[in-house]
């Protein structure tokens, strides 16, 4: 570096670091008034993405008129050559007429870390950005001041607020990548290790999110974070990453499948038959599927399950019916409950009295994940009538399927609940006591059950739902 007439000259192959220490003392020489007439231009390059800087300008207010917007213009051509001194006598006024204006804010703010004040230049990008969020000048010498700071979080905030401004910046290309990367790690390590901690549900999702903002185009990633909120709980969450990967390009077929087949799932748990029916009908047109034996199997018991959509009519006269009947009973489990996730069972269920029956499919969903029984003789007698006590029965039976702990701490709570016509030998003393407990049937004031009365539809309805969203289903 040589001086030259005031003006210091920096050899740009020197690299970026000479560059740099060059513009601060030439900063704080005209900070301190080496020159006592207006300054020459200086040519030098005070960062490496000083070239981008050149190619903007400020964005005056709608209140600026056109006289003080050519004098804004002129300022940064200025302030752009070097020529500070001159830069700041044009400027002065301006900021003076409109001390609010974001391009005159912004333009101040350059000439002043031309100057050698970052801190003042700092404060005067935050004031632009407040005033104008969208400013891209404001937003790149916010994010020039630091750079070459080791807070990575900041520097990315930074980085990805101007990559939505101007994805074509020099500075965003050249940098956002890798430093997305290192952010993408570190917020998915704490999200991972507040999925083991057992953190709720909105915690691992909240961390997931701000993993999957660093990274948005990683199919692995949202499909982590979808198991990962699913298993705290927090099914919304993982619906709307399931979608994404089901419709994301860059997943692998195995990967999107899955992720479809996850998604009408819970739509299904929710009660969304009608699109949950959709996506399962599309997932069965993919040929890919029969590559998958395991996904295979998953959306044909999703297909059971949703025959309840196909059936939409009958099923929503259960509610209506006086007495319920066992082929209804067994929809009802089949639609509301569902198959337990890690209880599927494989082997077939053979009824011989099902053909004429509008449940057969929910039936044999049914009785396969063990919520009813058929007859010894293989028959299941879709139209027999459900008492109150084998209501209570299948009750018991799906809970004990999701949760059998519980079951087994109500059962032996049961014999402290006073039911007068269901003595402790009875058949369903501790179906009924369960589901009383539960809250899931009525006992009455005197503690009458009632277990031989037929059960009504609305009853039956009443009782699954009930226990449906106890299990977390819905």
């Amino acid at each position: 570096m040589d001086r030259l007439g005031g003006v210091f000259r920096v050899t740009q192959s020197a690299g970026r670091a000479p560059a740099r220490v060059a513009f601060w003392i030439a900063s704080v020489c005209l900070g301190a008034g080496c020159a006592s007439k207006p300054l020459p231009e200086i040519p030098l390059v005070p960062f490496d993405e000083w070239a981008y800087v050149e190619d903007q300008a400020p964005v005056p207010g709608p209140d600026l008129s056109e006289e003080a917007v050519r004098d804004l213009s002129e300022s940064w051509a200025l302030i752009v050559a070097g020529r500070l001194g001159e830069a700041d006598l044009r400027l002065a006024p301006l900021r003076t007429l409109a001390p609010g204006d974001p391009g005159v804010l912004s333009a101040a703010g350059f000439l002043a870390l031309r100057s050698g004040n970052p801190s003042g230049a700092g404060e005067l990008f935050e004031r632009t950005l407040d005033a104008a969020p969208d400013d891209v000048l404001a937003s790149l010498g916010a994010l020039l001041l630091i750079l070459d700071s080791e807070d990575q979080e900041l520097l990315f905030n930074r980085l990805t607020h101007l990559s939505e401004l101007d994805p074509d910046a020099s500075v965003v290309s050249e940098r956002l990548p890798g430093l997305a990367l290192e952010v993408a790690e570190n917020r998915l390590s704490r999200a991972r290790e507040l999925a083991r901690s057992d953190e709720p549900g909105p915690a691992v999702a909240e961390a997931y999110r701000a993993a999957l903002e660093a990274m948005p185009d990683s199919a692995d990633l949202f499909l982590e974070a979808a198991e990962a909120a699913l298993a705290a709980g927090d099914r919304q969450s993982a619906r709307e990453w399931f979608e994404a990967v089901a419709a994301n390009p860059v997943a692998s077929k195995r990967q999107a499948l899955l992720s479809g087949l996850a998604a009408a799932e819970l739509l299904a748990d929710a009660r969304r038959f009608t699109e949950s029916l959709t996506r399962l009908d599309g997932i069965l047109r993919d040929p890919a599927l029969r590559g998958f034996a395991d996904l295979v199997d998953r959306a044909d018991g999703l297909g059971r399950r949703l025959e309840v959509a196909r059936l939409s009519e009958r099923y929503a006269r259960i509610r209506e019916a006086e007495r319920v009947t066992r082929e209804q009973l067994a929809a009802l489990l089949a639609a509301e409950i569902g198959e337990p996730d890690d209880d599927r069972n494989a082997d077939p269920v053979i009824a011989i009295d099902l053909e004429r029956s509008w449940a057969a499919s929910l039936i044999q969903t049914a009785v396969g994940a063990g919520y009813l029984r058929l007859y010894p003789d293989h028959t299941f007698k879709p139209r027999g009538l459900v008492t109150r006590g084998e209501l209570a029965e299948s009750l018991a039976a799906v809970f004990g399927k999701f949760d059998p702990e519980a079951l087994r701490t109500a059962a032996d709570d049961s014999s402290r609940l006073d039911l007068s016509d269901v003595p402790p030998d009875h058949r369903y003393r501790e179906a009924v006591a369960i589901a009383a407990q539960l809250g899931l049937l009525r006992v009455s004031d005197g503690g009458m059950f009632r277990p031989l009365a037929f059960a009504s539809g609305a009853e039956a309805v009443r009782a699954v739902t009930t226990l449906r969203d106890l299990l977390g289903r819905s």
